[in-house]
């Protein structure tokens, strides 16, 4: 089916955001609808995995994927614009340029963007890591770094997923025989806050066992062009800041159309449906579930997919079905000194189950640009696979590597 046969029929869909709930939103709805995919970026980068282009393990263009023909693939429009409004009661969608995309439903899938708790210097002096080009930025600035005779030092501020990995991959860097003396930072009690309390032990163990200096229960009050203050009166020397804490609304989706002024993310029911109107659903970070959930990509792709769905029973004046998030396991990789999988209460660690984690990323990528197309599907999850085999997973599978990762296997219980 052609995009020209899409853009011929009624009722209107726009779905805005085309990361992982968008484009699982737009691959559910059929031609039997206008679709239009508004995106202020030309491409979906693959977010768990950028915090590998640190170490050079992984490269820019491998973990993005252009929104152009990949939606042109699902049979629908896409328009790359900056939105800055979502105008409730005109049922439309308006871009900074004016233009006025009307719906009869909308997906709103525009994710978050980092929060920097209105901290002092952090804008001016903190590297931050949400997208390829910050990855890159700060690839680079570990590059310059690590030229250096002396050891750089390097703090790292929030202690979740992002900079549990972001530490993994400074560290992985010390087989080029580059050394930083690195301090994580974490506000609450310990890392990993939202995960089992064994796993941020054994990540907080890990860390130390590297001589990485983690600080938690204390908080950020100020970033210098050297330093970094925290609310206990230590001023740690920073060569390098990189800001991974907090995640906030994007700036145009903080409207009371759709909120409460104090409401932090955009209220849905079990439908997904908005507060603020039936023709409008929430997919991804942005919504604000009755029981809340970690905003993590699969969480938001499985919320796409059902939003998707609900659009087309909504329009075609069919019950809707409720979100019930998927116990899916989370992986954690912490560069090649190991890898956690956590399911529940219970997990494991072990070097070998990056693996696990690559074959995510692979298949998932691969499925996200091909989703209907089985040939497309497995030649672009065979090229991505070379590239990931050489970059990751051959350097760990020697003997030496092998052995090394079965002795540092463990499980774990909560």
């Amino acid at each position: 089916m052609s995009s020209s046969q899409c853009r011929s029929r009624k009722p209107r869909v726009v779905i805005v955001g085309a990361n992982f709930a968008g484009l699982r939103a737009a691959a559910q709805l059929s031609c039997r609808y206008r679709v239009t995919v508004l995106d202020a970026m030309a491409e979906f980068e693959w977010t768990p995995n950028i915090h590998e282009i640190l170490s050079g393990v992984k490269r820019a263009d491998g973990v993005k994927l252009p929104f152009g023909p990949a939606i042109a693939r699902y049979g629908h429009e896409f328009v790359q614009a900056r939105i800055v409004r979502i105008d409730v009661a005109g049922q439309s969608v308006v871009t900074e340029d004016d233009q006025r995309f009307h719906f009869d439903a909308c997906v709103v899938a525009a994710g978050s963007q980092g929060a920097n708790f209105g901290v002092p210097g952090v804008e001016e002096h903190a590297m931050k890591l949400r997208r390829v080009a910050d990855a890159e930025r700060i690839g680079a600035a570990l590059d310059r770094l690590g030229r250096r005779k002396r050891p750089a030092k390097v703090v790292v501020v929030g202690g979740g997923i992002t900079g549990v990995e972001t530490v993994g991959e400074i560290l992985r860097r010390r087989h080029c025989g580059e050394r930083f003396e690195v301090h994580l930072l974490e506000q609450e009690t310990r890392l990993l806050s939202q995960q089992p309390e064994r796993v941020g032990r054994d990540a907080a163990e890990r860390c130390k066992a590297f001589g990485v200096d983690v600080i938690t229960g204390v908080a950020v009050e100020s970033v210098s062009a050297r330093s970094v203050s925290l609310d206990d009166g230590r001023r740690l020397s920073s060569d390098l800041c990189i800001w991974t804490a907090g995640l906030s609304l994007p700036g145009f989706l903080r409207d009371a159309e759709l909120k409460a002024a104090d409401e932090p993310w955009l209220p849905v029911r079990d439908t997904l449906q908005s507060a603020a109107s039936d023709a409008l659903f929430v997919a991804g970070d942005s919504a604000a579930l009755a029981a809340p959930i970690a905003k993590q990509a699969y969480h938001a792709m499985d919320m796409g997919e059902l939003a998707g769905g609900n659009v087309d029973r909504f329009l075609r004046g069919r019950p809707l079905k409720d979100f019930r998030p998927s116990r899916t396991p989370t992986l954690i990789a912490f560069g090649d000194i190991t890898t956690w999988l956590v399911a529940g209460n219970a997990a494991a660690a072990s070097p070998l189950l990056a693996a696990g984690k690559e074959a995510v990323y692979l298949a998932t990528m691969a499925q996200l640009d091909s989703p209907w197309r089985p040939v497309g599907y497995t030649a672009r999850l065979a090229s991505r696979a070379s590239r990931a085999t050489f970059g990751l997973l051959l350097p760990q599978l020697n003997l030496e590597s092998i052995v090394a990762g079965a002795k540092g296997s463990r499980i774990m219980l909560g």
